[in-house]
């Protein structure tokens, strides 16, 4: 009779051991984070694939791009009926593809004394995006976190109180993560750059652009949204407050400057940045209007934009949802989905096709939604300024994270 033999412990209850490597790779890079952790624990092979970093560079590669979403939302009341008075600012990302939301972070806090000082005076805000990092601030605290490997650590400095922030980067010569921010001296808005995981801080210098930059940061550099970066190509973008749009400011990661890219018509309508095709694209659409353009960059270094499509939409199907007709239409996805924010009072979202046809309807379980700029692209590419952190103190974060 033959012998029985049992097979190795790291084979047992693994229906994927025998199968070849290249194979169980490719399975392997189709999880989602979380599933990817778990296999981790299933044997020593999968964990030593599953925290290579060629692999895990990859795996972040086929992420989907989720749009980040942010708003408030009344944590209850008593059976009363009284307010108790305490907010969750959330942060959620939706999955275009999928038309699922997904909660990411969120904050847990006192509501304001007067309401009219929330939209003012917001005490959360998400500042960047930038492969798979958030950077978030709350009560003038700022944190970096990873909400696929839930490590987060605190970034200081800069102070709040004095500086406020433009983006997140990563810089390619180096692979540091760095952060923009300015604050204003002598009227005109100085620069500074913060790499994670160190203490220094340098004001920028800006090179050639110098004369020209010097005139843009004393004369209009209030009327740009820094608040609003799109990181894109490697390089930081922002629109200007004011109409019309002729220009956006860019900031070069690689060289660290300032210049100027000339939009592709000069427009007052409602402008929106997004990446097709892994360049800069704009959507382009009127207050209340019927139609969306989309605006894709062939070539950066020329400044050359080409016209890609034009979405129509049922302007009566839309009235239903808004009977002030103010709503804002944008191209948010390289699929061309397109989101309506009706601005009535019970603020409904529409999510159209680029054919026009709506998907979905929502409403927001919440107030002040906040459409952002900014990606959500998970990784769990690890990072060294996380690392110092849970060396040291190992104190749970100040906010909770999604499911």
């Amino acid at each position: 009779m033959a012998e029985i033999t049992n097979p190795p412990p790291e084979r047992r209850g693994n229906p994927l051991a025998d199968l070849p490597e290249e194979l169980v790779l490719d399975i392997l890079l189709r999880l989602p984070p979380k599933s990817i952790l778990q296999c981790r624990a299933v044997c020593k092979a999968w964990r030593c694939i599953t925290t290579d970093r060629a692999f895990l560079l990859a795996h972040h590669g086929r992420q989907p791009a989720q749009r980040l979403l942010s708003f408030v939302r009344n944590v209850g009341r008593y059976g009363s009926g009284t307010d108790l008075r305490v907010l969750d600012y959330c942060v959620e990302a939706m999955d275009f593809r999928t038309r699922e939301f997904r909660s990411v972070v969120r904050f847990t806090g006192n509501a304001p004394a007067y309401e009219s000082s929330l939209q003012d005076d917001h005490p959360f805000t998400i500042h960047a995006a930038c492969d798979g990092l958030l950077l978030m601030s709350y009560n003038d605290s700022l944190y970096i976190c990873n909400p696929a490997t839930r490590q987060w650590t605190l970034v200081c400095p800069p102070s709040l109180g004095d500086h406020k922030i433009a983006g997140l980067y990563v810089h390619g010569p180096s692979g540091e993560y760095r952060m923009l921010s300015y604050r204003d001296v002598d009227q005109t808005n100085k620069f500074f750059i913060n790499t994670m995981g160190s203490n220094s801080v340098r004001c920028i210098a800006f090179g050639s652009s110098s004369v020209s930059m010097g005139k843009w940061l004393a004369r209009e550099s209030k009327a740009t949204e820094f608040d609003r970066p799109f990181l894109s190509h490697g390089k930081l973008h922002w629109l200007p407050k004011s109409n019309p749009l002729e220009s956006i400011l860019v900031f070069d990661t690689v060289a660290e400057e300032f210049s100027w890219l000339p939009s592709p018509v000069m427009t007052w309508d409602v402008v929106f940045l997004l990446e097709m095709e892994g360049t800069l694209a704009m959507s382009e659409s009127p207050t209340a209007g019927s139609k969306v353009d989309l605006w894709v960059l062939q070539d950066y270094k020329s400044a050359i934009w080409a016209h890609r499509y034009q979405i129509e939409l049922p302007v009566l199907e839309i009235g239903l949802y808004d009977k002030y007709e103010s709503w804002m239409s944008k191209v948010v996805s390289p699929e061309g989905d397109v989101l309506v924010d009706c601005m009535d009072r019970l603020n409904w979202q529409l999510h159209y096709d680029i054919e026009g046809n709506l998907l979905r309807k929502f409403l927001c379980n919440g107030r002040l939604l906040n459409l952002t700029t900014h990606i959500l692209k998970e990784s769990l590419v690890p990072q060294a300024f996380f690392q110092m952190q849970e060396d040291g103190s190992g104190h749970e974060p100040p906010f909770f994270w999604g499911l």
